[in-house]
């Protein structure tokens, strides 16, 4: 384990990743508005070039993040996913987005000092091990089952609901989805790739990273279309790297010092991450807080799409779900 080489690849990942989550909101958004919402606008984003694109660089970010992973835990490693946020707030300006106000400034500082803090207080985690085959797969058929039930409970609600369950629910998927590909790394560095294809051991893994990834990314541009970009991104940078430390902790036995100071702690950078994540989340002041996305996609969006703020705002408007 290094942490000097899986800290600057996790890094790397989520520049990569806050870069394409632009990109793929705006075509998202502005196809879920014309081809509605669902597996429908998903047809449709497929012909989409920019789209495309943008699905390319999250696997270039996947990558990445398996590169961490192979480096470094998964506590350690997930959590770096929020700075995504910060990194998008700056691709919007650079397409054309309003300046960065103060209050985005301080959020930044938020999600940096709580990664900072949090990783400051758990040092250099031990290594843990991958469990038995029938472990993880219960933890697979569990995530799944959860948040198919949480994602279907909400059906028909307002926006802002919608878009903060599903990226509830698509945040724990990509966080449990790092999980998986931690135990996958382990079994490869255990038994050589081809020890992934020969046991169950590497093969339930792999199942997981497939069926995880597409849930998850199904999910999350279902949340695209929805719009809500403010009620989805805060709840799904919360959830990825929460639900991955906890199972790492859990289903991989990464040991993390559980004292009461450093849970007093563990909660501390916790809330400074979301309150961070929701303040950069934030809608535009004026218009309507609750359908509005945030200034940062909306500028991308309009950069991209070719919207103007009328027929944008006439377009979120115009579903009253």
């Amino acid at each position: 384990m290094s942490l000097a080489v899986a800290v600057p690849l996790g890094v790397c990942s989520a520049l990569v990743y806050g870069t394409s989550i632009v990109f793929q909101h705006s075509e998202s958004f502005a196809h879920g508005q014309t081809n509605g919402h669902g597996l429908r606008g998903m047809l449709t984003l497929l012909r989409n070039p920019k789209w495309v694109m943008a699905v390319l660089g999250d696997f270039i970010g996947f990558l990445l993040m398996v590169a961490a992973l192979s480096a470094g835990s998964v506590v350690v490693v997930q959590p770096l996913t929020v700075l995504m946020l910060p990194v998008a707030l700056i691709v919007g300006w650079l397409l054309g987005g309003p300046k960065p106000r103060f209050g985005d400034v301080l959020g930044s500082l938020g999600i940096i000092a709580g990664l900072a803090g949090f990783l400051l207080l758990i040092g250099h985690p031990s290594v843990g091990h991958v469990p038995r085959p029938r472990y993880i797969s219960l933890t697979i058929l569990v995530v799944l089952g959860v948040g198919l039930v949480a994602a279907f409970a909400v059906h028909g609600r307002s926006k802002v609901v919608r878009g903060a369950v599903y990226g509830l629910v698509a945040g724990m998927y990509f966080g449990s989805l790092a999980v998986m590909v931690d135990a996958a790394s382990s079994r490869a560095s255990d038994a050589g790739v081809h020890g992934l294809f020969v046991s169950p051991r590497g093969l339930v893994p792999l199942m997981g990273i497939v069926l995880l990834g597409l849930a998850g990314v199904v999910l999350t541009q279902v949340s695209f279309q929805v719009g809500a970009l403010s009620a989805t991104l805060p709840a799904n940078l919360a959830a990825d790297p929460f639900t991955a430390v906890v199972l790492g902790a859990v289903l991989l036995h990464e040991h993390l010092p559980v004292d009461a100071p450093h849970i007093i702690g563990y909660a501390l950078c916790f809330g400074a991450v979301v309150a961070g994540a929701v303040r950069l989340a934030e809608p535009t002041a004026g218009g309507h807080p609750a359908t509005r996305d945030s200034h940062l996609a909306m500028a991308a969006m309009n950069e991209t799409a070719g919207n103007t703020p009328a027929t944008t705002k006439q377009s979120e408007t115009a579903d009253p779900a």
